[in-house]
């Protein structure tokens, strides 16, 4: 063992819990203490039982019985390694503990690194989900209330159009596609972007460059069917919930329409998943045919749009970057009309030279 012995604490029988300092040295298979305050002591290598303790296994227990008593010595790790050169017998048991604990450590603070990461990915994969359910349980009231605001907002953005040809116009598209006791409300508002929008609780806005860009009442109608489709699957309800997540939620139910109007205002710029547009697509040719106005009037507006995208290498118009009608999107609406027998349309018998001369007058 070194010529110098190692630092302990000495914990006798009754005494002080505190310990005393104490000095260790290794002699001829036995354990040496020696005390300033007292005889010391020797205590065989067969009487002596080691342990590993403390945080992360930094201190050795080394203890033996005499007179009916428990002897206690504590030393720190770092200075033990002289005493484990000469008795590595002693520390063997103690050593694979040591290990398994650091082992069981490890992974405790691995799992605490790791579960805020967990937690996190868990509430994104089942976030969706839960807002789901939410919304579906969110009164009709809430909704109409969270419109009143997207409206509000709306018109404090710029004038909406509230009379003339290209009001009745819509009026009139608005009306043909209800159904009875439906609650729904359309505005147009004067608007340079081609886009139109849905928000809960019915409410409809529509830019009035879309319909200067339409060349008939029935490419309007497949827009306006389109968005009537969101409202009835509730789209831009979980939307809005799954944007502002559980905050839009708690402050619909507790009537904070104040925190609702500041995420209401990007409704116009909130995206629909490939599924939702999709979905409403689909939904918007249910109700086209149903009202007996031609379903080919949506397809040949986005295909409008997007051969004068192409053509004029502009970015997207609004309707499409918020309602991405994508390629994919465009085969895909021309298969299901393929596929679908063709019946007879009735004309929605508009003049729409004449709306597009009343929009594009000063």
């Amino acid at each position: 063992m070194s010529d110098a012995p190692l630092p302990a604490r000495y914990y006798p029988p009754g005494g002080d819990a505190h310990g005393h300092p104490v000095r260790l040295a290794w002699d001829d298979g036995s354990l040496l203490i020696l005390r300033d305050d007292g005889p010391g002591l020797r205590v065989p290598q067969h009487a002596l039982t080691v342990e590993a303790r403390g945080f992360n296994h930094e201190q050795w227990a080394l203890s033996w019985p005499q007179d009916d008593s428990a002897h206690l010595l504590m030393v720190a790790d770092r200075d033990i390694a002289p005493l484990k050169r000469v008795a590595p017998g002693l520390f063997q048991v103690g050593e694979q503990h040591r290990r398994a604990g650091r082992r069981r450590l490890g992974a405790g603070l691995a799992l605490l690194v790791l579960l805020p990461l967990v937690l996190a990915g868990l509430l994104l994969l089942f976030l969706d989900p839960v807002v789901d359910r939410v919304v579906d349980h969110i009164p009709p009231e809430v909704e109409q209330q969270i419109g009143a605001v997207v409206l509000a907002r709306t018109r404090a953005e710029g004038p909406l159009i509230e009379d003339g040809p290209a009001h009745a116009a819509l009026q009139a598209i608005a009306t043909r596609l209800a159904r009875p006791g439906e609650k729904l409300d359309f505005y147009l508002a004067q608007r340079p972007t081609i886009n139109a929008f849905a928000a809960p609780g019915g409410v409809v806005v529509v830019h009035s460059a879309l319909l200067k860009e339409a060349r008939s009442a029935e490419e309007v109608a497949g827009v306006l069917a389109h968005e009537i489709a969101h409202v009835e699957l509730r789209h831009s309800m979980h939307q809005l919930a799954r944007a502002a997540g559980l905050r839009l939620i708690v402050a619909a139910l507790f009537g904070d329409y104040g925190t609702l109007g500041g995420w209401a205002a990007q409704l116009g710029e909130l995206k629909f998943s490939r599924d939702a547009e999709r979905e409403a697509d689909l939904r918007a040719l249910d109700r086209l045919a149903e009202t007996g106005i031609d379903p080919q009037g949506l397809l040949a507006f986005f295909e409008t749009l997007s051969r004068q995208e192409g053509a004029d290498g502009l970015r997207p118009p609004a309707l499409f970057s918020t309602h991405p009608a994508t390629a994919e999107r465009i085969e895909a609406l021309r298969a299901v009309l393929a596929r679908r027998p063709q019946s007879a349309a009735q004309a929605i018998g508009i003049d729409w030279q004449n709306v597009r001369t009343a929009l594009a007058a000063p």
